[in-house]
């Protein structure tokens, strides 16, 4: 009986080890295609609206001795100055396409393995984290439309906020953690400030519903106020209707996971001392980067009308509305996740009578909104945030770490998700990649709840079965579907000659693309000593060389100044405008300047008094 047992230990054992191996060469090969999927996106997309040229400029200048905020114009937080210089080792120099595009390359690896690191340390299924790898891994791609973008830094931030999760705030000795859990928040903040509160008050919201007594109750109605303040004010500043369906779905996927957390009891104590080191944390790196900003040069008045002046500015004159929201298909989801929601106290009773079902249900809930986010992540982004509820019920009583780490999921997917206004453009995008990772949390979750209830009930084997191969099946399809992907995007790069413009070997384009960046560079090196770019298309002037001008009456003072006019790209945000505009600076281009060259989109003008000249100019 004894070598018995023996040879079952070791059976086991063994059939471990080679789990493990099959594992890790899995996850080897997800990302060796993940990355394939990266590279061959990130050096085959040039966004012709120019996002990258304008903080690869910010940048240069920065680096080039000019003062952040009062000498180099920007929106965004003093972190992407600091983040862009240590990319550029601190030189000029090696602020160029390519070398930027190599930066983002390793981080689009890191941020897709901490989201499915997070599915797998939480709920120990590899089939589900494998999923989260690669959708989160190809739903990324947009990255590539704007390399340099403090966006990617946020991301990175909260999957590293994800990653610590919020469990430390119950277990001793877990201070480091909070204290990370802080300085990710102060990165963030430092990044976009919309944003950072967002992710604060979802951090906060979290906390508070686990505390007790009077400190709770203050807490949650101070959390609570702000998180209802921030869709209450979306919802009557939005215009559009498709906006406020989704902040009626935010409000709605909010009140269903506090009016939960809110019924639980709270049975172990947090520890204050923890959140004492979360809020030094914060302070800490808050303080840092606002003080090393002001050490270099910057002032107090530049400073907030950069950051608060100019960002109201630009949200009262700009806006994309989501218009995915109120599609068919949206609003198909939306009715499912409102209906199980408003159902929630049933199956609340369902799951002590028969534990089973909730098991089902969730991983049936994962299942469809994996498949509803691989089909159209903006299809699938309103309807998502009304299951998030589900995270947090289970048929016994979750371990008090385990319930506070996937309500901070819960809560952070909704808060984050608001970040899509007033453009939602790639920002759908960013706020798809938590609602993927709770998707996959639910299909782990459920199956595991089968699994348990299964040898307690006897469920049919086949359930079971079914349950255990759906994260499985979902992977060999996004192995499939991702891999011709990539191999599609290899292959064309593989194909294209390199754009060859400085800092752009690795760069490829296709030939009416390449001849309208290096046509046009050519131009402007040969006609001009200084540019003014409509709209601000900085990556001629980085090609070129020729510095930048942001005024018309300054550029007049120039020698040899010249405008460059993307006629498209004017078009493109003009769309956007909240109001309608009259388009004098353009129209004052046309008449004191005259075209010199002309190419698909792009015209070069300079001063009508100039001399004509030669007559080899391209004009197409």
């Amino acid at each position: 009986m004894h070598l018995h047992w023996n040879e079952r230990g070791s059976n086991a054992e063994l059939s471990r080890r080679y789990s493990w191996i099959w594992q890790g060469i899995v996850a080897l090969v997800a990302v060796g295609l993940v990355a394939t999927f990266a590279f061959a996106h990130i050096f085959t997309t040039f966004a012709p609206w120019d996002d990258e040229g304008y903080f690869l400029q910010t940048c240069r200048d920065f680096l080039s001795g000019h003062v952040p905020y009062d000498q180099v114009s920007s929106i965004y937080g003093p972190f992407t100055f600091f983040s862009a210089a240590l990319l550029a080792r601190f030189d000029a120099v090696n602020v160029t396409h390519d070398n930027f595009r190599w930066a983002m390359l390793p981080v689009w690896i890191v941020i897709a393995s901490l989201m499915a690191g997070v599915v797998w340390r939480w709920t120990g299924r590899f089939s589900s984290a494998l999923v989260a790898f690669l959708l989160v891994g190809f739903r990324l791609k947009g990255l590539a439309k704007g390399v340099g973008h403090p966006q990617l830094w946020i991301i990175l931030a909260v999957a590293v906020l994800l990653w610590l999760g919020l469990d430390w705030i119950y277990l001793p000795g877990k201070q480091r953690r909070a204290f990370g859990t802080g300085l990710v928040i102060g990165v963030i903040l430092l990044c976009k400030i919309n944003i950072g509160i967002f992710v604060s008050v979802a951090v906060a919201l979290a906390v508070s519903l686990q505390l007790r007594g009077r400190s709770r109750n203050i807490s949650l109605w101070s959390a609570m106020t702000a998180a209802a303040g921030l869709g209450l004010l979306l919802l009557f500043a939005s215009s559009a209707g498709s906006d406020k369906y989704f902040v009626l779905a935010y409000l709605g996927s909010l009140a269903a996971t506090v009016g939960i957390a809110i019924g639980r009891p709270v049975e172990q104590q947090p520890s204050l001392t923890s959140l004492t080191w979360l809020v030094a944390g914060l302070g800490i790196c808050l303080c840092a980067g606002v003080g090393v900003t002001l050490a270099c040069g910057t002032t107090l008045r530049a400073l907030f009308t950069s950051l608060i002046t100019a960002p109201v500015t630009f949200v009262r004159s700009y806006h994309n509305p989501f218009l995915d929201a109120t599609r068919r298909g949206s609003i198909l989801l939306s009715a499912i996740g409102f209906g199980a929601a408003i159902g929630i106290f049933r199956w609340r009773r369902l799951a002590d009578v028969r534990p089973a079902w909730l098991g089902l249900l969730k991983a049936a809930a994962g299942t469809g909104l994996l498949c509803a986010f691989s089909y159209d992540h903006r299809l699938a982004l309103t309807g998502s945030l009304l299951f998030l509820w589900l995270l947090i019920v289970d048929a016994q009583p979750m371990s008090d770490p385990a319930y506070s780490n996937r309500l901070l999921l819960a809560l952070l997917c909704p808060l984050f998700s608001l970040q899509l206004f007033p453009m939602a453009g790639e920002q759908v995008d960013w706020a798809a990649l938590m609602p993927i990772t709770a998707a996959a949390m639910l299909l782990a979750d459920g199956t595991n709840c089968i699994d348990r209830e299964s040898f307690r009930t006897h469920l049919p084997r086949l359930t079971r079965v079914v349950a255990g191969a759906t994260g499985t099946l979902l992977a060999i399809c996004l192995f499939l579907f991702g891999g011709g992907s990539a191999l599609h995007r290899y292959r064309q790069w593989r194909d294209a000659q390199p754009v060859n413009l400085p800092g752009t070997h690795w760069l490829r384009l296709p030939p009416s693309e390449t001849a309208r960046l290096t046509v046009t560079v050519r131009e402007l090196s040969r006609n001009c000593q200084a540019v003014m770019t409509l709209p601000r298309l900085y990556s001629f002037s980085l090609w070129s060389g020729v510095p930048p001008v942001e005024e018309l009456p300054k550029l007049r003072q120039q020698n040899r100044g010249c405008v460059l006019v993307s006629r498209d790209m004017y078009r493109f945000f003009r769309q956007f405008g909240v109001s309608p505009s009259n388009d004098e600076l353009l129209s004052e281009v046309q008449r004191t300047m005259r075209p010199i060259f002309v190419l698909q989109d792009l015209t070069l003008y300079v001063p009508s008094q100039r001399p004509e000249i030669s007559p080899d100019a391209p004009r197409r």
